[in-house]
This record gives structure tokens, C-alpha cells and sequence, in this order.
């Protein structure tokens, strides 16, 4: 294991001062400058605020990273901003098409010219966490793409590491999570089945340096069972 992922590359000198979208698209270029941890152009990442809108209401935001950014040169421009209280709403449908979803979601927009956010903005919606953090590592695929997946996390993991089968990006996707997360309100990080991997906290830094602890706990449970 090599240790440029063995520590986190958090910088308090880099992270003071930011705050809401500035500090997520920090954290989120730490997530994408290595690749052993998101897959270049895959990945997606989010904060919650409270911010104004064209009324001058207070609004309860999610800041939700734009479909075709990259995580590696996120800027808070990369961020769409959308109204949480009115995706979180989505919790009592029991189903939605991608039609469905994606026209609801656009019109969540407080800025409705602003980047197409991500296909997994529910997923983001619904997690109560103020940073969440979504990635595709080659490790992770280990669990994801391997045969009898949840066998492997709880082994890997033991019941610190949520999973969820798989079911396409989406609506249904992000009910599943939650309805789990919500079961196991002490877990901070999950795997999708045949997907790849969620970290969550109530702050950037624990956000980020969870999903580094994920991914090298998972390199390290695959080095051992490949010395076996």
C-alpha cells in the first residue's frame, strides 16, 4: 500500500476560511487528485447550507456537483445549488421514472440556468449528513463487482460499512439508501452493490478522510486475501 494513501492530505492552512461550496469543491479535489480513490471524471460530492433566494427567503440548500466536472478541479462554480426542503419531499413518492426525477430536480434549482447537477441528487437530498462524498475506487470494486458482495463487506468491514444491492442511479437508489442509513444511524460510509462507494460526516475534513480509511481498509483486505 503505498503511503501517499495512507494519510490524509487535508491541509488547515488550504481549508481555513472556506465554508459551504468553497469547501466542498476543496474537498472534493483532494478526493479526485488520487486516482486510487475516484476514477477520473467519476464521483460526485455535496454540501448543505442555508442560503437566500431571488425573494430573500432563508432556504435550506443542497449544493450537489454538476454533471461533467470533474472532482479533481472542482471549483464552488461546479456546485449546483437546490431547494433540500422540496427534494426532501421525494421521501413519501414510492416511485418516480427518470423523467419524472430529472424534471423535478431542475425545477429544485435556485438558479435554474445553472449546470445540470448530478443523477444521484436524491442520494445526496436524503442523507441527513452536511458533506457527502461519492466515488468508483478500483478498490471498491473489489466488493462491488465480486460475487457475493455483502458476504464480502461484512468481512472486510464488519458492520461499520452499510451495503445496499444494486438497482440502476436514481430514485429508487437513493430510497434505498436512505431507508438503510436511517436503520444504522452510526455508520459514516456504504457500498453499492456493482457501483461504488459512499462517505458521509457533519464536516468536510471527516467526510473525506472516511472515504480514504474506506479505500484503504478495502486495499488492504484484498493484499491479504491475495497472499492467501
Amino acid at each position: 500500500m503505498s503511503a501517499a494513501l495512507s494519510r490524509s492530505l487535508w491541509s488547515r492552512k488550504a481549508a481555513q476560511g472556506l465554508a459551504g461550496p468553497g469547501l466542498c469543491a476543496y474537498a472534493s479535489r483532494l478526493v479526485g487528485a488520487d486516482p486510487r480513490l475516484v476514477l477520473w471524471g467519476g464521483g460526485n460530492s455535496s454540501v448543505k447550507t442555508v442560503e437566500t433566494d431571488h425573494a430573500g427567503r432563508s432556504v435550506r440548500t443542497v449544493w450537489v456537483k454538476a454533471s461533467g466536472f470533474d472532482m479533481k478541479a472542482l471549483k464552488p462554480s461546479g456546485l449546483t445549488a437546490l431547494r433540500l426542503d422540496e427534494l426532501a419531499l421525494l421521501r413519501g413518492r414510492e416511485k418516480m421514472t427518470d423523467e419524472e426525477m430529472v424534471a423535478y430536480i431542475h425545477r429544485c434549482q435556485l438558479d435554474p440556468q445553472a449546470a445540470r447537477p448530478s443523477i444521484e441528487t436524491l442520494l445526496h437530498a436524503f442523507l441527513p449528513a452536511e458533506h457527502v462524498y461519492h466515488t468508483h475506487a478500483d478498490a471498491i470494486a473489489g466488493f462491488t463487482c465480486a460475487p457475493e458482495s455483502e458476504r464480502r463487506t461484512r468481512d472486510a468491514f464488519g458492520g461499520k460499512v452499510l451495503w445496499v444491492p444494486y438497482v440502476r442511479p436514481g430514485f429508487q437508489l437513493s430510497k434505498w439508501v436512505i431507508e438503510v442509513v436511517e436503520r444504522h444511524p452510526e455508520a459514516r460510509a456504504m457500498i453499492l452493490d456493482k457501483h461504488g462507494a459512499l462517505t458521509w460526516g457533519e464536516d468536510a475534513r471527516r467526510a473525506y478522510e472516511g472515504m480514504v480509511t474506506l479505500t484503504r481498509a478495502a486495499m488492504g483486505y484484498q493484499f491479504a486475501r491475495a497472499k492467501t
